[in-house]
Order: structure tokens, then C-alpha cells, then sequence
């Protein structure tokens, strides 16, 4: 483009700062345009000049108003001397009503109002361009409104200082940035709160991102949320470590589901046996698996129970051998310690309530049509309890909680701890209706021990559901969903989950 120009004698409209000038583009074409505000008209051939005179403004005016941007000229005390259709719908005026005005007139936000004068100022004070991120308020809706803003100082023909803004509205992106963040935030929380190690292995980078648990399981800095692979494979047991790669191996070449059970050392070189296990959630373009999530838990106490289950067993196998003359007396002592051994893998060594082994014997005893009422049964911010008075003390809580169960239902009952601070409750020949009230009454019951120093109250979350032998994991899956419910409605409180062509059960609270 060509840059000679003569004065077309005409002052710009839209930002005053100089004549407007015709500027040839090329030999047959030419241009009105303002070397103030940069804006143009078309191009035009040169035997048309008195048409781009006459048209020019007109056009330009066009342009400014068509453009999805928001388009400013404001003077330094933040009135407007040029703004297009874009801002004035947002505002819910015209372009000719605003000219004069200031954003005072039309934002009710006054902390918006004044932060666009204080920042113009700022800008026209500075001389240079500048790119500002804002948002305003829609006069209509009262949405709010986020854009990019493109800050341009000049000058007037009498001096005056001035600003050119071009804001360009990003609220859709901004809204989905936002809703990423809550997502990761959610994500976070979820890793946090639960009371297994979990990872999530990016297979191409080997590297691990893992929860605070996780970290606090194999005694490593539970600041850190990322790990590379090698550190964890340096934490296997040297005895272990080649079945364990070459388990998750052969999950890799195959269905993309692993388990293993195995040592790993930590701190000093202690060595705790975990549970571990995941799945390939995601594949590359070529197919090969990019990523995989999965669970650790610790189960040093179940290794050591077998461990001496085994002993144990082998002692008796020899004293059996030892005292063959005394077969009468010693099938009646191995009787006797069968039954111990039997009673102690059936309970929870630390609440001494059953375990999953004793609800799988009770559960073969049961006859399938037999009507069940499932209580899930959860303490609530049991974590806190250990954050704030130590594990001995949430150990305490556990006993307490599970002797106050123990000691108002029926010997028919069937107690279960679950797992971590989560209680299992069966109840037979009970309609739904009572076992509703049971679960509150024991709610109450457990409010008003006395377990913690502070004299705060452990409260319960529970989940009711009816169901019978047959459908037991069913049910069991209802309980859990209602006691979520009841955590979601403020914790402290029973849900009942509806059954099947019932009208909805409204949880029951203190109140």
C-alpha cells in the first residue's frame, strides 16, 4: 500500500484526533481513513473521491456498530465520545443516547464504574497500549459479562487526552475455564477425602499423581502430589518387585486390569504388605495405554492375622502329631481353639464387632427370600477426629461407637465394621418403618456419648434400604447411596432409600 495522502479537509467523527485522509491503496483505489483512531473507509476507485467523501463516514460508522467488539472513545473524566451498538445493547441504550454519558449512567456496580475510570486514567496517563481484563454488568440481564480489553491513549485536536477501547467478550471461555477449575477442585477434594492411597499414572511420561493418602501410606512427603514411577518401584520389596512389574506388564498387553498383592518398604526399611490394583483408562492413537488409575490400601493386619493363622496351625498339626495316645483330649482342645480361631477371624480386632468374613458365614446361613433391612452407618468427619486428637483417640471413637451399636440391637442382628469408619447393620423380621426408627434411635443414642476431650458429639450418617438374602449386595449398594444423601443433606441425620413403587422417604433429622 501506497502511503501518500492529502488532507480531505473533514474532521474524524468518531475520535476527533486529526483530519480524515484519502490514502491511495493502489493506482486505481484509494481509502478514507483517520490516522487518529485507525479506522477506514473501502476502497474506493479515484473517480469516485466525491462519493468516498460523502459515503466514507457513513460506512465507517457501519463497520464500528457490525463489530462484535465492544468499541470505546472516551475523555479523561470517562465520558463517551464514541461507543458502537455492541456496548449500548449491553447497556440497554443507543450509541447516540450514551455519547456524553459515563459508565455511571448505565452500570449499577459501582465498583466496576469506578475501577474502567481509574484504569483509563491510567492508561492515558501511561502514553502506551495496553491489554486490560475486565468484566461488566448487563443492564438487562445483570449477568456479568468478561472481556479483553485492547486500551489505546491519544490525543484530541485541542490536546485533551483520550482512550480507544476494543474489548473482546471471552465470558464463554472464562465460564469454561471456570468450570474446569471446579471440576480439578472436586477431583482434589474427592482424592483427599478417601481413605485409600490413589494414583493416576501418566504411562508416556511415567509419571504418578497420587491423593495425601497415598503419600502418607509409603511415608513420603505428603506435600508432594506427583511422583515419577521409579520412585514407587524403588519402594518395592526386592523380593516382590519383579512379580509386581511383570504383573502390571502383563495388564498392559492385555485386558488393562491389575491386582497384586505385595511388600514395600518404608521409612527406615519397614516392610508393609498393600493391596494394589488399577485399570487403563485411557489409549493412544496407536492403541497402546496412556494412562491408568487405580486404589493401594494397607493390609499388613490381614497378612499378619494369616500369618499367624498358619503358625497357629502348623503348632496344632504337630501337637496333634505329638499326642496321638490323646486323641480324645486333644480333638476336644483343638475343638476349643478352632473356635477361637474361627471367633477371631470373624471379628474386627480393633471394634470386635464381625467383619466381612462373618457377614459372608451369615449370609450362607440365610435363606434367600428372607426379608433384610440394611443400615450404612458412617461417623461423620471421622478424619478430623484423627487430624485433631491423634489416631489413639479415633481409635477410641471407633470402640465407643461400636459398643453403643452392639449394646442396643438384637443378638439376631448382625453388626458388621465395613471398613475404615463405616458400620454394616442387618435387620430380620423388621418392617421398614421400624428399622427407620431403629437407625434414628441409634443415632441419637451415639450423639449423646461422651468420646471426645473437647466434649464435642460424634454424630452418624445413615443409610436405610430393604431388600432380602437373595438381593443383599443390591441392598447393600441402596444403603450406601442413601447414607451419600444423607451426607449431602448436612450429615447427622437418616435417609431412607424409596422402594420400588413408593413415593420418596424425607430423611429424618434432629429437628
Amino acid at each position: 500500500m501506497n502511503t501518500a495522502s492529502r488532507n480531505a479537509e473533514q474532521i474524524c467523527s468518531y475520535c476527533g484526533a486529526s483530519a480524515l485522509q484519502i490514502q491511495q491503496w493502489d493506482d486505481k483505489t484509494h481509502f478514507l481513513g483517520c490516522s487518529g483512531c485507525g479506522a477506514r473507509g473501502p476502497r474506493t476507485p479515484i473517480s469516485d473521491e466525491p462519493l468516498l467523501h460523502a459515503e466514507g463516514t457513513s460506512l465507517l460508522r457501519t463497520v464500528i456498530d457490525e463489530s462484535p467488539d465492544i468499541i470505546i472513545l472516551k475523555n479523561w473524566e470517562g465520558n463517551f465520545l464514541l461507543c458502537n451498538d455492541t456496548l449500548a445493547k449491553l447497556y440497554n441504550s443507543t450509541p447516540d443516547e450514551m455519547v456524553g454519558k459515563s459508565d455511571a449512567d448505565f452500570n449499577p456496580n459501582r465498583e466496576q464504574v469506578d475501577f474502567y475510570l481509574k484504569n483509563v486514567q491510567s492508561v492515558m496517563r501511561s502514553g502506551e497500549t495496553q491489554v486490560v481484563y475486565e468484566h461488566s454488568t448487563d443492564s438487562i440481564t445483570g449477568d456479568e459479562r468478561y472481556y479483553q480489553s485492547i486500551k489505546k491513549p491519544l490525543k484530541g485536536p485541542d490536546g485533551s487526552d483520550r482512550i480507544l477501547v476494543i474489548a473482546h467478550d471471552i465470558t464463554e471461555l472464562t465460564k469454561a475455564h471456570q468450570v474446569i477449575k471446579e471440576k480439578e477442585k472436586r477431583y482434589s477434594y474427592a482424592m483427599d477425602a478417601a481413605d485409600v492411597g490413589i494414583w493416576d499414572w501418566d504411562i508416556p511420561n511415567n509419571r504418578v499423581t497420587h491423593n495425601a493418602k497415598w503419600c502418607e501410606l509409603l511415608g513420603l512427603d505428603d506435600q508432594m502430589s506427583e511422583h515419577h514411577m521409579d520412585v514407587l518401584s524403588g519402594l518395592l520389596h526386592p523380593e516382590d518387585r519383579d512379580d509386581v512389574m511383570a504383573a502390571i506388564q502383563e495388564a498392559l498387553d492385555g485386558n488393562g486390569h491389575y491386582s497384586h498383592e505385595h511388600r514395600m518398604l518404608i521409612g527406615g526399611g519397614e516392610a508393609i504388605w498393600v493391596y494394589d490394583r488399577g485399570r487403563v483408562m485411557e489409549y493412544d492413537a496407536d492403541g497402546k495405554p496412556s494412562r491408568m488409575v487405580g486404589s493401594i490400601s494397607d493390609i499388613s493386619m490381614r497378612k499378619e492375622f494369616e500369618q499367624r493363622l498358619e503358625q497357629t496351625s502348623r503348632e496344632v498339626e504337630k501337637a496333634n502329631e505329638d499326642l496321638e495316645l490323646l486323641v480324645a483330649e486333644r480333638t476336644a482342645a483343638l475343638e476349643i481353639a478352632n473356635q477361637e480361631l474361627k471367633r477371631v477371624a470373624s471379628r474386627d480386632p480393633l471394634t470386635g464387632v464381625g467383619n466381612r468374613m462373618l457377614f459372608a458365614e451369615w449370609l450362607t446361613l440365610q435363606k434367600p427370600a428372607t426379608p433384610l433391612e440394611v443400615l450404612m452407618i458412617d461417623i461423620d468427619h471421622f478424619k478430623q477426629v484423627n487430624d485433631r486428637f491423634g489416631h489413639e483417640r479415633g481409635d477410641q471413637v471407633l470402640l465407643g461407637v461400636a459398643r453403643c451399636l452392639e449394646e442396643n440391637v438384637r443378638a439376631s442382628d448382625l453388626i458388621v465394621r465395613w471398613g475404615g469408619e463405616e458400620f454394616l447393620l442387618l435387620l430380620s423380621a423388621v418392617s421398614p418403618e421400624r428399622a427407620l426408627a431403629i437407625a434414628e434411635s441409634l443415632r441419637l443414642k451415639v450423639e449423646k456419648l461422651s468420646l471426645l476431650p473437647s466434649g464435642e458429639p460424634i454424630t452418624l450418617s445413615i443409610g436405610v434400604a430393604s431388600g432380602n438374602a437373595a438381593n443383599i449386595y443390591t441392598t447393600i449398594c441402596g444403603a450406601d447411596e442413601a447414607l451419600y444423601q444423607a451426607k449431602r443433606e448436612g450429615r447427622n441425620r437418616t435417609v431412607m432409600l424409596p422402594r420400588p413403587n413408593a413415593a420418596p422417604e424425607a430423611s429424618i433429622d434432629e429437628a
